[in-house]
């Protein structure tokens, strides 16, 4: 007789959640272009939406006030604005408070996304890559989800933006806008290094609670709502970047100071180039790296998914998390950065610089967003991702 061979069964019954979410996420790659930038848009309005409740419950605790002396932009403690330097010179203050807040009701984004249905981006790299490492889809259905959905969010997060400052005025005011202007600054004035690991340490919380919904009892959406919710709540409380939040956190610091110190204060160059760039490849890498092929490998051993070892672990780290990723921050950053930052030429708008009109401040943002509009249909019409998905 023959020595036994090694027996290997799937762990913990990640294949069955393998499978069927990679056959259920086909739908993410068989709709049309109005379709799936419709359902980011609503993806990009509802995590906005989580941003703005915080900010609006949390800024009574912000210790902090903004001011701009010329060019520069400088912060006050309230100790010392109000004579009691002990506050400000032994940090007492209220932060943590703040920060609790800010984590514990933010996660009405996902929970509204993942139970109501909308497209978030920062969950692509996980859900619909599972058709891909399963072999129902391609690359190019990969690509033309993951361009529909970014550019939706953008538009999203972009409006509730301008609806939260321009619109009802409820982040122009006192505590409200300096806690919404140094989010906004911090963020654009982080270093590229900084940035990336934050986005690595947000989509890994994000996509954790993206799994855990994917492993929940289907229709009990309470028990849901609190899977999600703890995963978020500490991505938030801890101080991670998100790609997607950001497009609605950056837009709303950058038109507040244009309101309000009728100054272009932060622009658009430094909102895709020093933030979204990093933040959307560490969003890409915490993702994949750490849930969706971490989950995918210990799925592979002959179960419901077909087998897979550590070479092909190596492969589709690099096809996914190298080649469609460098293709994705090309097509939908830098590319729209470029855009943004050659309008803001056109119209003489630079750091630092006055406004005679505040609204001038969206024009350069209108424009990405036409950018975004547009792309989804001609991705749809050339990559034709109804070939790409195998098996429906």
């Amino acid at each position: 007789m023959g020595e036994a061979k090694p027996k290997v069964i799937p762990y913990a019954g990640v294949d069955e959640t393998v499978a069927s979410a990679a056959k259920a996420a086909l739908y993410k790659l068989l709709q049309t272009p109005g379709r799936l930038f419709w359902a980011g848009v609503l993806a990009g309005v509802l995590i906005g939406m989580g941003y703005w409740f915080a900010y609006m419950t949390a800024a009574s605790f912000w210790p902090y006030r903004v001011f701009l002396e010329g060019t520069h932009v400088t912060k006050e403690h309230v100790g010392t604005l109000i004579g009691y330097e002990v506050l400000s010179k032994y940090h007492i203050d209220l932060v943590t408070i703040a920060k609790m807040i800010l984590g514990a009701v933010f996660p009405l984004g996902l929970i509204s996304i993942l139970i109501g249905g909308a497209e978030l981006w920062t969950s692509c790299p996980q859900v619909p890559i599972y058709p891909l490492l399963t072999g129902k889809a391609k690359d190019t259905a990969i690509i033309y989800n993951w361009i529909a959905s970014y550019g939706g969010n953008f538009v999203g997060g972009f409006f509730l933006a301008f609806m939260a400052t321009y619109g009802t005025s409820m982040l122009l005011g006192h505590p409200f806008f300096d806690m919404s202007f140094m989010f906004a600054y911090k963020k654009v004035h982080l270093d590229a290094w900084t940035a990336f690991w934050r986005g690595i340490g947000c989509n890994f919380l994000v996509n954790l609670a993206v799994w855990l919904w994917l492993r929940s009892k289907k229709g009990d959406f309470a028990g849901q709502a609190v899977l999600i919710w703890f995963p978020i709540f500490a991505f938030v409380a801890i101080g991670f970047e998100h790609s997607i939040a950001n497009m609605f956190a950056i837009a709303a610091g950058l038109f507040g100071a244009a309101i309000n110190w009728k100054t272009y204060v932060i622009t658009y160059w430094q909102f895709f180039i020093n933030n979204l760039l990093p933040v959307t490849y560490g969003n890409l890498v915490g993702c994949i790296a750490f849930i969706t092929l971490y989950y995918w490998y210990l799925a592979a051993v002959g179960g419901k998914v077909e087998k897979a070892g550590a070479v092909d672990l190596v492969v589709a780290t690099i096809r996914v998390g190298l080649v469609l990723a460098i293709i994705h921050l090309v097509v939908m950053v830098v590319v729209p950065a470029f855009i943004a930052a050659g309008v803001e030429a056109a119209l003489g708008l630079h750091e630092g610089v006055k406004l005679a009109n505040p609204y001038i401040a969206l024009v350069p943002g209108v424009a990405a967003c036409i950018y975004y509009l547009v792309l989804p249909f001609i991705a749809y019409a050339t990559l034709k991702p109804w070939t790409a998905v195998k098996e429906v």
